[in-house]
C-alpha cells in the first residue's frame, strides 16, 4: 500500500495531497495543467525539501514525524517529459548509467529481455541526438528501470511527442507497465491515457486531492469533481468479437452486451484480432437516456440499463446519472430539464443511447 499525507506551501501555490492506493499497478495522477501533478511527483521522489507530512511505500516509511529518507535512499525511477539523456553517451551507456551506480544489485533485470521489450535493440550504438522523441522516451524508461527503483514516476511522458510517436509508445506502455513488478505513478491530463493505462486514480484540482481509489470507483463517483466536469467518462472492458458487421468493429463486453463502433475508430495501422482485450472510453456527454427503445435509429448502440444512482444536485444545468448495464458501469450526463421531464429515479429501467465511443 502507498499512503501519503503531504503538505507543501509555496509563494503562489499550496499542495495538500492525502490519499492511499495499492502498492502495485499503475496509478494515474489526473487533473488540468497547473493543478500540482508534477509538484506531487517531486514531493514523492524527495525533490521538494520543504514538504511535510507522511509518506509510506509498501511498508517503508519515507517521510514522517521523525523520518525524512533522502532522495538516493528512496530508490525512485523518474521519466520526465524531457527524457534528459546524456548526449555524450550511447544508448547502451545511458541504459547502464544508473545500474553501475548501485551499491548492490538485488533484483537483477535481464538486460537483453528489457531491451527487447522496449524495442530498442537497433539503437544501442547510437547517440541521443539521432533518436526520435519516442525512442528517447523508451531509452529513458529503460534507464530508470535498470536502476532497480522501488517506485516508478512518469511525468507526462507522451505530451511532447507527435501523434505517430505517441501512439507507438502508448501501445508499448499499455503492455509493458502491466508486466513490470513495480508500482507506477503516471501523471497526465489526458483522459485517453487514463482509460488505457490506469488501474487506480488520484484526482488533483488546485493542489488538492479531490478523490482517489480504483479507476472504477473514482470514475463512478457521480458527485465528484471529475463527474461534474466536461471530461467525465466511463471505461468498459471487452474483447473484439468473433463476428463482425460490415464497416464496424464489434466489441463483446460480456453479459450479452455487444457494442458496435465505426471501423474508423481503430488506430492507424492497427487491426484488432478476434479475442483481443480492449478498453472503451465513453464520455458521459455522449450517453443519452430514453424510457422506451427507439425504433429505426441511426445510433448504433441502444442498450437496456437500470439507474444505479443520480447526482445529488444538478451542476451547471446538468445531472450525472450512473447506469448499471448487466454489471457494467456507465455514466450519462443529461440536462436537469430532461431528468425532471422523464421523472428519472434510482432503480428505474431505461435505455442508454451511446452516441459515440472510443476504442482505445
Amino acid at each position: 500500500m502507498i499512503k501519503a499525507n503531504l503538505q507543501l506551501s509555496k509563494s503562489d501555490f499550496k499542495l495538500e495531497a492525502s490519499f492511499s492506493v495499492p502498492g502495485r499497478g499503475v496509478t494515474a495522477v489526473f487533473g488540468p495543467s497547473g493543478c500540482g501533478k508534477t509538484t506531487l511527483l517531486r514531493a514523492i521522489a524527495g525533490l521538494e525539501p520543504e514538504v511535510t507530512g507522511s509518506l509510506s511505500v509498501n511498508t517503508e516509511q519515507w517521510l514522517g514525524a521523525n523520518t525524512r529518507r533522502p532522495v538516493e535512499e528512496r530508490r525512485v525511477g523518474v521519466v520526465f517529459q524531457n527524457p534528459s539523456l546524456f548526449p555524450h553517451l550511447t544508448v547502451e551507456e545511458n541504459l547502464l548509467y544508473g545500474r553501475k551506480r548501485l551499491s548492490k544489485v538485488t533484483k537483477p533485470i535481464e538486460l537483453n529481455k528489457l531491451i527487447a521489450s522496449l524495442e530498442i535493440e537497433n539503437l544501442l550504438r547510437r547517440y541521443p541526438e539521432g533518436l526520435s522523441g519516442g525512442e528517447k522516451q523508451r531509452v529513458a524508461l529503460g534507464r530508470a528501470l535498470l536502476a532497480e527503483p522501488k517506485l516508478l514516476l512518469m511525468d507526462e511522458p507522451l505530451s511532447a511527442l507527435d501523434l505517430s510517436s505517441r501512439e507507438k509508445l502508448m501501445l508499448l506502455l499499455e503492455k509493458f507497465l502491466q508486466e513490470i513488478d513495480i508500482p507506477v505513478f503516471y501523471v497526465t491530463h489526458s483522459s485517453e491515457e487514463v482509460a488505457r493505462l490506469a488501474d487506480n486514480l488520484v484526482l488533483l484540482a488546485n493542489g488538492l486531492v479531490t478523490d482517489h481509489g480504483s479507476i472504477a470507483d473514482v470514475l463512478g463517483e457521480v458527485d465528484g469533481e471529475l463527474s461534474r466536469s466536461d471530461t467525465a467518462f466511463s471505461v468498459i472492458e471487452g474483447q473484439i468479437a468473433t463476428t463482425q458487421l460490415p464497416g464496424l468493429i464489434s466489441v463483446d463486453c460480456g453479459a450479452g452486451i455487444v457494442l458496435q463502433l465505426p471501423d474508423s475508430t481503430s488506430m492507424p495501422g492497427i487491426r484488432y484480432q478476434p479475442g483481443s482485450d480492449v478498453r472503451l472510453r465513453i464520455r458521459a456527454r455522449d450517453v443519452s437516456l430514453c424510457l422506451e427503445k427507439p425504433q429505426r435509429s441511426s445510433i448504433l448502440n441502444i442498450l437496456p440499463a437500470v439507474i444505479a444512482q443520480l447526482a445529488a444536485e444538478p451542476y451547471n444545468g446538468s445531472r450525472v446519472v450512473k447506469l448499471d448495464m448487466a454489471g457494467k458501469q456507465l455514466l450519462s450526463k443529461i440536462s436537469e430539464y430532461s431528468v425532471q421531464q422523464l421523472g428519472l429515479k434510482k432503480g428505474q429501467s431505461v435505455f442508454a443511447q451511446i452516441k459515440s465511443a472510443a476504442l482505445i
